[in-house]
Formats: C-alpha cells, structure tokens, sequence
C-alpha cells in the first residue's frame, strides 16, 4: 500500500474516532425535532448539523474504513415513537391532537370510590370529597379546607383547581341554562366579563377581573371510562372555555352534563360535573375522576 494511501486512511479513521468520542443517543437530541430530519441531513443550522454528525458515527466510521462510501445505519431503537404529555404535566394544552374531545378522559384512576346520590366516581389518592348537600358536592386536595355549603350565586361553588358534583341540575338552572355562553361557566349573571373577579385572583381583589371569556369548544359525546359490565362507555354533553384575566394567568373552565344511557328515557334532572383550572398540574387528576363517573341507576 503506497504510503499516500495509508495517510489517507489514517486520517480518516481519526476523524471518525474523534466524531465517535462525541457519541449520543437519540434522547439528547433537540426536543420537537423529529428523527427523519436529521436522518435526511437536514443542516439548515450548525446545531442541526451537529446533531445530525452524532446521531451517525456509526456511518461515519462505515464511510471512512470503505473510502468515503455511504453505508447507511440503523435508528435507535424506539426511536419512531413520540410521547405527548398530558394537560395535566403542566406545560401542555389541554386541546387534544388526536381529535378526541379533551384527553385523558379514559384513564384509569386508582382511588377510593365515592358516590353522591345515584352518581359515582373514583377519588384520586391525596384528593378529597365533600358533600356539601344531598345533591352536590366537591372533590379538592387533600389538606385545602373543605367548602362547607354549595354556594352557586356569586361565587364558584368549589374554587378553582377542584370538581364541583350536582345530581338534579335542571336545563333552567346554572350550570346548564348558560352553558352556550361566553361566561356561562361563572355562576352569577353579569352584563360583561369585566364585571367577574379572576378566579385566581387574591382573595378581596378588586383590580384583577376577567379580561375575556371565550366558549372554546363544545362537543356531545365526550366519552367517559367503560365500567365492568357495560356494553358501552357511558358518555357527557361537553363545554369548554378559554379565560384571560387582568393580571396573573387565566383559567381554563369546563363542564359535563352526563347523558342518558342509550335507549333510557330522557330525564328531567342530570348529572353535572364543572371544573375551572388555574393550575394544568392538577388536570390529570380531575380528568381522570371525571372519566370515573357513571350512574349507578
């Protein structure tokens, strides 16, 4: 072997030990940056480029020892899935990407069961329930002081962060006689949003009020968990709104009005459940007790 060659060799195999030395794995790679593009040789930037360099040592090597030839390699295994984080991770919306009406209804919630009435659920570990009559009640975090009454007139019967239960709502009561407005999820009638206290605002404030209510979205068969010996899921009348206050951040309100299994008669009293987030890390846990709902007759 002339000796051109041999250096030729030689300095490529070091350049390819060296690129070795910086190997990672797929996980260190930019989040939100799926694999194909760096597979492609995408290198619109320095970094992509860089990242790119490292995810293919092993073809770097491959290509030194052949002569420059590309070889091509194998994709960490795994590395064709993605994992979404749900709305209650914090940081992620609660608006679904896969079509489904708001995600996490459906999963499974270990707890203690609870009913109210004819309605029951399963309360998460470190929740707690509340009836606050023989019809409502609340489910808030453990340790947070319990509401003594359901008061819906001028305030939210549960506060935020928390699932207000009421068995007898009628279409002419709150919640569901204002579920198609803009500020339906607040219980007092007002004239304009200015005129409602940021849910999350310092108790006695005066000076953060709502800045916007918006109906976001509303759907007519948000299904719930399946329960041991039904056919079916059982499933609930949806809304959705999206609040911005004055200061400090918004809330996210939502509410289900339970329906009636397939077949039954139309009642004149349902089920309801309301919640109004302030804090996303508590939505896995509310959606999940809101997926555990069902009638017991």
């Amino acid at each position: 072997m002339e000796q051109q060659d041999e250096l030729e060799i030689e300095t490529r195999l070091r350049a390819a030990l060296q690129a070795r030395s910086e190997l990672v794995t797929h996980s260190t790679l930019r989040p939100g940056i799926p694999p194909n593009e760096h597979t492609a040789g995408v290198r619109a930037r320095r970094e992509s480029w860089w990242s790119w360099r490292r995810m293919w040592v092993p073809v770097t090597v491959a290509a030194a020892l052949a002569g420059g030839v590309f070889v091509g390699a194998q994709l960490p295994s795994g590395s064709g899935s993605a994992t979404t984080a749900s709305p209650g991770s914090g940081g992620t919306s609660s608006a679904p990407t896969n079509g489904s009406t708001t995600p996490m209804q459906n999963a499974s919630v270990g707890g203690t069961p609870q009913s109210l009435g004819t309605l029951s659920l399963t309360v998460t570990a470190g929740w707690q329930f509340t009836s606050t009559s023989k019809t409502s009640g609340c489910v808030t975090l453990s340790g947070h002081p319990a509401p003594a009454a359901a008061n819906t007139a001028a305030a939210l019967p549960c506060g935020v962060d928390a699932l207000y239960l009421k068995t007898d709502a009628t279409a002419n009561s709150w919640p569901l006689s204002t579920a198609a407005k803009d500020t339906g999820w607040w219980p007092a009638t007002v004239s304009s949003t200015s005129d409602i206290v940021c849910p999350t605002a310092t108790s006695g404030s005066s000076t953060d009020m709502v800045k916007d209510s918006t109906l976001l979205r509303s759907s007519d068969k948000y299904e719930l968990a399946a329960q041991p010996g039904q056919a079916t899921a059982a499933t609930a009348e949806y809304h959705e709104w999206a609040v911005t206050c004055d200061t400090g951040p918004g809330v996210q309100p939502m509410l289900w009005k339970l329906n009636a299994a397939p077949g039954a008669a139309a009642p004149t009293t349902f089920a309801v459940a309301t919640v109004v987030s302030a804090n996303p890390q508590y939505d896995s846990a509310l959606l999940g007790m809101v997926g555990s709902l069902h009638q017991t007759s």
